[in-house]
């Protein structure tokens, strides 16, 4: 191609020198080119040369080493089945030993549960035959109960008839009373017409033979008796409007004692039906109100302070500041490590094993009474720095999973399930230190399969914690000291 453009070059005119000369510059480097693309060819060539003879070289390095090591994992995979097979023959030979002694171990086994299945009947009857016995007690005081609200309605039923019919018999006396005054009133009234007729008849013979005598004396002594003839009625009506008076006084006090007898009686059998209940709610239980100490403390104060009052601003000064420095005194000591603390425990198994909070029977102390029993939920009463303790016992045939959860989110957790499987029991615990905040509730949490032992005699779940230091515990402590000192201002 060089050689043919400088053929062309040559057959040129002079009037292209100009072109010419730029051609050959341009065909000298283009030549030069060539060169350093064919040198960089060479130097190429030559390092993947150099490349693939290392390459090689390794190659037949690593399929000698690859060799090398598959031929020790031989060895080695040979030398562990020979030991296998070794282990195999001693526990084979073990299980054989062990054989011989598997009749013992379950005839002991079986004899042991034949003896706890015993003890757990005899304990079953005996719970049976307690509540038998209590049920039995509380139907006869119920029945007693019963016996006697049933007599005493009896016997106000006989009182109320006794004194229906003694009503009875005072209004049937009084109805023949009423009679008899009647029949006697009008006896009375018809001897007295009879009286009035026969003095109307001897006046009236009278008046014949005065008749002529003087008519004067006819007209009054006709006035007198026309007088004594109105004084007769009157008397006549007032009798009958006394006796319509009387009846109605009766009949109102008649009905008044009706009124009263039956809400008497309506009392009575209301306060039998509360005394019934009263009995019922102490059969039940009553809930008996503590005060502690502290509430005492205030009351104590607070009377103090109303007997202060009266004396003048000077003593509620002086009451003022007594409470103040009472109350940096109290905060101090509360805010103190040991200030709070508590023991709960438990005095019968656990065996539901569902996923739930452990709850207590009790407490054995619990100072700030910040642990509910109960429920099993310790209420932090300050921020501060807490110690807790837990210790369980696992039961028969289970196995102890829980955890310490404050607010529900977990702190720590403990577990014993390796004796899921026979009669064996061990004890299993926990220890944790915990910065909590006021308000902060923290418990004991249970997961499935979860069973504890535990007797009246032998508590043996314990859950202990302690009030180690307040959040900022010396921090503000020249303060109470300067406030306070041995509980007495200095």
């Amino acid at each position: 191609m060089i050689e043919a453009i400088r053929e062309s070059l040559i057959k040129m005119t002079p009037e292209n020198e100009g072109i010419k000369a730029k051609i050959v510059d341009t065909s000298q480097k283009i030549q030069e080119v060539l060169l350093l693309l064919l040198s960089d060819n060479d130097d190429l060539r030559s390092r993947m040369d150099k490349e693939s003879a290392e390459r090689s070289r390794e190659t037949a390095e690593l399929r000698d080493r690859l060799d090398k090591e598959t031929k020790d994992l031989r060895d080695r995979l040979n030398q562990e089945i020979k030991d296998r097979e070794t282990d195999r023959d001693r526990l084979q030979k073990a299980i054989n030993d062990n054989a011989s002694n598997g009749d013992e171990l379950f005839n002991e086994l079986r004899g042991m549960i034949k003896d706890e299945k015993e003890e757990r009947k005899d304990q079953a009857d005996k719970s049976n035959k307690f509540f038998n016995g209590e049920n039995d007690a509380r139907k006869k005081n119920l029945e007693d109960v019963n016996t006697w609200i049933q007599a005493e309605n009896d016997k106000r039923q006989k009182e109320a008839e006794a004194l229906r019919l003694r009503m009875e018999k005072e209004k049937k006396e009084l109805q023949e009373f009423i009679d008899a005054d009647n029949k006697a009133m009008a006896a009375r009234i018809a001897g007295e017409n009879a009286e009035r007729q026969k003095k109307e008849a001897e006046m009236a013979d009278r008046l014949k033979d005065a008749q002529e005598a003087s008519e004067n004396g006819t007209i009054q002594l006709h006035k007198k008796m026309q007088a004594e003839n109105l004084n007769r009625i009157a008397e006549i009506e007032e009798l009958q409007a006394r006796q319509e008076r009387e009846k109605a006084e009766l009949a109102a006090r008649m009905e008044e004692e009706k009124k009263e007898m039956q809400q008497k009686l309506e009392k009575e059998n209301q306060e039998l039906r509360d005394k019934l209940a009263e009995e019922k709610k102490g059969l039940k239980g009553s809930i008996d109100g503590n005060h502690n100490h502290a509430n005492k403390r205030i009351n104590e104060l607070a009377e103090k302070l109303a007997k202060q009052l009266k004396d003048g601003s000077q003593g509620i000064n002086d009451l003022t500041d007594r409470m103040i420095r009472e109350h940096a005194l109290l905060k101090y000591l509360m805010s103190l490590p040991l200030s709070v603390y508590f023991d709960a425990f438990r005095t019968e198994d656990y065996t539901d094993g569902a996923e739930e909070y452990l709850t207590f029977s009790g407490t054995k102390c619990n100072l700030g009474g910040a642990m509910d029993p109960k429920s099993g939920v310790f209420t932090a009463p300050m921020d501060g720095s807490y110690s807790f303790t837990i210790h369980v016992c696992t039961h028969d045939m289970k196995k102890a999973l829980l955890s310490l959860r404050c607010n529900g989110n977990e702190m720590a957790s403990f577990y014993d399930q390796n004796h899921d499987s026979n009669h064996k029991n061990s004890m299993a615990g926990q220890s944790i230190v915990a910065e909590l905040n006021k308000g902060d509730k923290v418990q004991v949490y249970m997961y499935t399969s979860t069973g504890l032992q535990d007797k009246k005699s032998n508590w043996l779940t314990h859950f202990v914690g302690f009030f180690l230091r307040p959040k900022n515990y010396l921090e503000d402590e020249e303060d109470c000291v300067s406030i306070v000192s041995n509980g007495h201002k200095e």
